[in-house]
């Protein structure tokens, strides 16, 4: 009896002694082995982290003004657990946000414990939002980007995404500078999954990211996109494309594309309005590409003094259906009144002397059939095909500017080359990297390549001049300062259509002023459109051309040629403010003086009347 006692005792001893070492053991390993991992585990049960975005960089033209800047704005979000009526607030919610209620009841009744409702709140939402006093909604500071110029420079901005991540132009091309580093913040709740502290605690702050200067000018840009439009207007033209340089250093100090697009609102455009064409797209330049054989016919060692006969304006190419027309019925020409005076025929004739193999050499030289090079995204090389692909009548079509796609930006900087003397610089968009005011980085272009002789530049310059002066391209004169260009007119090559169209052409002018100390080399080009019933280079794209070259000179306070230049004395206005003296031509005197005082009184510059502008 007692041993059997005794057994018992000592069974559920051992059997209470192993329960103990049992928990000892799991108490081990919950309080000291696994500590820290199941110690995290209810971290995160209990707390949310979640990644908020650093506030953007800004987007500055070459001025410190803003085109893209960031601000701040609150982000609706909501815990489905703590939501007591789901169907009620969504359609509170759908009324305030915009949103159908029916998607906002499907978020509010899921099982998880946060769930995004809206980014990116109007102040006037947020306030709406925050009176109806719901249970479960909470507000969370992000940066939302805006643009204050609206569709000024679009396609060369481009826009971000809801997540404040870059989709197109500048904004793509250096979203990795402008996104900053983003910081964390915690929410805390229940186990129910009920916030604990209605704000969210602060655990990383955010690093902003740096702001990018570009070469680009906001008043030339404007000045550029204005006259585009004007004429677009006026001609009925689906597109029309600017861009200006600056031939000695490479520098763009406008690229426009209009019609364009507002980027605060981007998603109500059609993809198409997106795209930057001077850089994405390529065109048939037609006359405007001429420069670049008689280029490759003076680095062959061509005299400007030999006579081509330019046939009457009809000269058939070999046994081909494939005749050359002149919009006039020339005779005798010189290689100089030639490009002057724009024949085909003698233009032909002009490149058989340098042969296939030496027109080719000159454009690659020249950049064409590859990329500029330029910092923004989707830059298209165009199209120059190998020699020994070229059929029986391609020397004739590409020494003429058919049969070959070129980009506007590959145009103008063939042109700024030779206004600068043969040196062909890359392009620049992006000036500087800037945080806090303080320089980061400051972009540094390669050297520049030289691509004909100074004596030849010299010579090619010159016909430019003429051009203008007696030429095809009269209608671009701008009086004191002397411009120099070529007028382009293209037929359009149209999907399903063999050949060329015979109601559609692109047209174009492409030159740099002053004639004597280039400031700028410019092109603008216009698709379709037509002014008393014709389409011209001469007629469309020229006094577009010849508007914004004015403005521009004045703006950058060039003196016309031949301008008295005196010194004036600081000028104070009534504000008090001091205009520092500076050197100005004497004929411009009283042009100067009202156009500050406006300047300072408006905070804006003006630009020619008008009546200044039909002149």
């Amino acid at each position: 009896m007692k041993k059997g006692f005794f057994v018992r005792l000592i069974v559920c001893g051992v059997l209470v002694s192993l329960g103990f070492g049992a928990l000892v053991v799991k108490l081990f390993i919950i309080q000291i082995r696994d500590q820290e991992r199941l110690a995290a585990y209810a971290d995160r049960q209990l707390r949310r982290t979640l990644r908020v975005r650093a506030k953007r960089g800004d987007i500055l033209d070459d001025r410190g003004r803003p085109l893209a800047v960031s601000m701040d704005a609150l982000s609706l979000y909501a815990n489905p657990r703590e939501v007591k009526n789901p169907a009620m607030v969504s359609r509170r919610l759908s009324g305030i946000l915009g949103l159908p209620s029916a998607k906002l009841n499907k978020k509010l009744r899921r099982r998880g414990s946060y769930v995004w409702l809206k980014r990116k709140l109007t102040p006037e939402q947020k306030d709406q939002v925050a009176a109806l006093k719901e249970p479960g909604l909470g507000f969370v500071t992000e940066s939302r980007r805006f643009y204050p110029k609206r569709e000024m420079a679009s396609s060369l901005l481009g826009f971000v995404g809801i997540d404040e991540i870059g989709l197109a132009g500048v904004e793509l091309a250096r979203d990795s500078d402008m996104k900053g580093k983003p910081g964390r913040v915690r929410i805390e709740q229940d186990a129910r999954g009920r916030s604990i502290h209605p704000e969210a605690t602060v655990v990383a702050q955010s690093d902003p990211g740096a702001d990018i200067r570009l070469t680009v000018d906001e008043v030339i840009q404007y000045i550029v996109e204005k006259e585009l439009t004007l004429q677009l207007e006026r001609s009925g033209a689906r597109r029309a494309i600017g861009v200006m340089v600056e031939p000695a250093t490479g520098r763009i100090l406008s690229m426009a594309t209009v019609p364009g697009y507002n980027p605060n609102t981007y998603g109500r455009y059609k993809p198409e309005r997106w795209r930057q064409d001077a850089v994405q797209s390529i065109y048939e330049p037609g006359s405007t590409f001429k420069i670049i054989t008689v280029a490759a016919y003076l680095d062959s060692g061509g005299k400007l003094s030999k006579g081509y006969f330019a046939e009457n304006g009809r000269f058939p190419i070999g046994r081909s259906r494939f005749v050359l027309r002149d919009h006039k019925k020339f005779g005798w020409l010189t290689a100089e009144s030639v490009i002057v005076n724009s024949s085909n025929i003698g233009t032909y004739k002009m490149a058989m002397d340098v042969g296939a193999q030496g027109v080719y050499r000159i454009a690659r030289r020249f950049g064409f059939g590859s990329k500029t090079g330029i910092d923004f995204p989707g830059e298209a090389k165009g199209i120059l095909r190998p020699v020994k692909r070229w059929s029986s009548t391609s020397l004739a079509s590409i020494s003429m500017g058919q049969e070959i796609g070129v980009t506007p930006l590959q145009m103008v900087m063939a042109v700024a080359a030779v206004a600068n003397g043969g040196l062909m610089n890359s392009p620049r968009i992006v000036e500087a990297v800037e945080k806090n005011g303080r320089l980061q980085k400051r972009t540094v272009a390669p050297p520049p390549k030289r691509v004909i002789s100074v004596l030849n530049a010299r010579k090619l310059r010159g016909i430019l001049r003429k051009v203008v002066t007696h030429g095809t391209g009269a209608s671009a004169e701008v009086l004191g300062y002397g411009a120099a260009g070529k007028t382009g007119t293209a037929q359009k090559a149209e999907p399903g259509i063999r050949g060329y169209s015979k109601e559609n052409f692109i047209t174009s002018f492409v030159g740099f002023i002053p004639y004597k100390n280039p400031r700028i080399a410019l092109l603008v080009v216009f698709d379709e459109g037509k002014i008393r019933g014709a389409a011209w280079g001469s007629t469309i794209a020229a006094p577009v051309w010849k508007r914004i070259a004015w403005q521009t000179m004045r703006y950058l306070r060039v003196p016309p040629e031949g301008a008295r230049v005196i010194i004036l004395q600081d000028e104070i206005f009534p504000s008090g403010r001091s205009v520092r003296a500076e050197r100005v031509s004497f004929g411009e005197r009283a042009f100067r003086m009202v156009q500050r005082v406006r300047e300072v009184l408006h905070d804006r510059p003006i630009y020619p009347s008008q009546r200044e502008r039909a002149r």
